[in-house]
């Protein structure tokens, strides 16, 4: 039997500047759906990048799943 941990929390997405390493927050308390959709609603740039990720990493935000 194996185990799988799965997220459940919300989670943010932010501009991540390449040269700086300077995040800006565009938005947090959203579903992973929402969120891949407003990552790909913005344009190709060279000098920044938008990216989402979780929003929690305290463990109360996981799930043990049994398969």
């Amino acid at each position: 039997m194996q185990t799988e941990t799965i997220y459940i929390g919300t989670y943010k997405v932010y501009k991540l500047f390449k040269k700086s390493g300077r995040r800006e927050i565009i938005r947090t308390g959203i579903t992973r759906e929402k969120a891949i959709e407003l990552v790909n609603s913005y344009p190709d740039n060279n000098s920044s990048m938008v990216v989402f990720d979780k929003q929690f990493y305290a463990a109360k935000y996981f799930k043990t799943i049994k398969n």
